[in-house]
């Protein structure tokens, strides 16, 4: 063999070499019982090198599940990683208060501490309790409660999601009064935040209604 085809088999076969290069890549396919598949998605794509050369890694999502192709490291790592934050989530207690905002003279000491927050935003004489309601929601769920005043049943419907450890997602809360639809609205709201969701004319009246509500995690007995 001369000089120049030895020098052209090394070539050859280095090039065969830098193509197998690439690292040992696994398949491996994560249940996920709490997590939706965006957020898991979310939280390994850190580990997962799609733009590594020769090998790169991937993942497939479906809801209830993410399979990762990428190294038998990093699946040992997105494994500690999905059992740490693939955990159930805390039910949340929903308080609900319809307060009417009119020309009322007296305080009402049942709503102290949301009056004071309703007269930075309004310039209404006074207000007072027309009535409340509490319903405990689980992530993922629709809640539906009626609310009881002396005019009559008000109805609350929407889907609570949780998104993180104090932080959930109220989707298409709605106020439905004995005259017909109020107001529907989506917010995001923290465990220990009062939020006002929406208004609506009073029928007959001249007064308006507010719906608020305040969020508090279920913790369960140690």
């Amino acid at each position: 063999m001369n000089k120049t085809t030895l020098t052209t088999a090394v070539a050859t076969l280095l090039v065969l070499a830098g193509c197998d290069m690439g690292p040992r890549l696994e398949t491996r396919t994560f249940r996920l019982d709490h997590l939706r598949s965006h957020e898991a998605s979310a939280l390994i794509d850190p580990y997962v090198y799609g733009a590594r050369e020769g090998n790169p890694g991937a993942t497939s999502v479906i809801e209830g599940a993410i399979t990762v192709r990428e190294t038998p490291d990093n699946l040992e790592q997105i494994e500690r990683v999905l059992a740490e934050f693939d955990q159930p989530r805390p039910d949340i207690r929903l308080h609900f208060q319809l307060i009417e905002a009119d020309g009322f003279t007296e305080s009402d000491p049942r709503i102290a501490s949301v009056e004071q927050e309703l007269r930075k935003l309004f310039q209404f004489r006074g207000y007072r309790l027309a009535g409340e309601a509490t319903v405990t929601a689980t992530d993922r769920t629709g809640v539906r409660q009626g609310l009881r005043t002396s005019e009559g049943l008000y109805e609350i419907s929407g889907e609570v999601y949780r998104l993180g450890s104090d932080v959930s997602r109220l989707e298409g809360i709605s106020l439905w009064s004995p005259d017909g639809p109020g107001f529907e609205t989506t917010v995001n709201i923290r465990s220990g935040q009062t939020m006002v969701l929406g208004s609506s004319p009073k029928a007959g009246s001249t007064a308006t209604l507010f719906l608020t509500v305040r969020a508090e995690e279920v913790v369960e007995p140690s």
